[in-house]
């Protein structure tokens, strides 16, 4: 698929080897909104490890836009958890937890919103009951997420837990 977004991008599947770059996007999501954990750290962290290792999981799935020269610039991913070892947005094993990263020089022109929409649509045609994901308190892509549909998963649950149903 092709889209506008600063630069011609081209968004594809995530592929089963790339986890490296959801490693990048994972540390580039703990480290908002500014340096807090180097790459080594976060490696050693399990809640934030478990986002990209083992990649994919038997039903997870994922996008990436790159720019025109080929280079990852945004990736969009569905990761399941256990109860035993759950992510911060975690709700229930059966509901997937959204993580999304876009490149620092492309946010703001509308990739992340690309990005989340084509993975609801890819969510939905697989009949998924719902998709959840966690946001930090002030940041401004809890903005993007609620526009998208996205609410508070419910009083049991952090106020950064977010739900989508599908």
């Amino acid at each position: 698929m092709t889209m506008n977004a600063g630069e011609t991008s081209i968004i594809r599947p995530l592929g089963n080897d790339e986890q490296d770059l959801l490693a990048r996007a994972t540390v580039g999501n703990a480290n908002w909104p500014g340096p807090r954990f180097t790459f080594d750290q976060i490696l050693q962290m399990p809640t934030f490890a478990r986002y990209f290792t083992w990649w994919p999981g038997p039903h997870d799935f994922g996008l990436v836009a790159e720019d025109a020269g080929g280079t990852p610039v945004g990736v969009v991913w569905l990761r399941y958890f256990s109860a035993a070892a759950p992510g911060y947005g975690f709700v229930d094993e059966s509901i997937p937890e959204l993580c999304v990263w876009v490149a620092e020089g492309q946010r703001g022109r509308g990739l992340g919103s690309r990005l989340i929409t084509a993975i609801l649509g890819q969510a939905r045609s697989l009949a998924l009951p719902a998709i959840s994901l966690s946001v930090e308190a002030g940041n401004p892509a809890r903005l993007l997420y609620e526009r998208l549909g996205f609410v508070p998963a419910g009083p049991y649950f952090d106020e950064g837990t977010l739900l989508i149903r599908l």
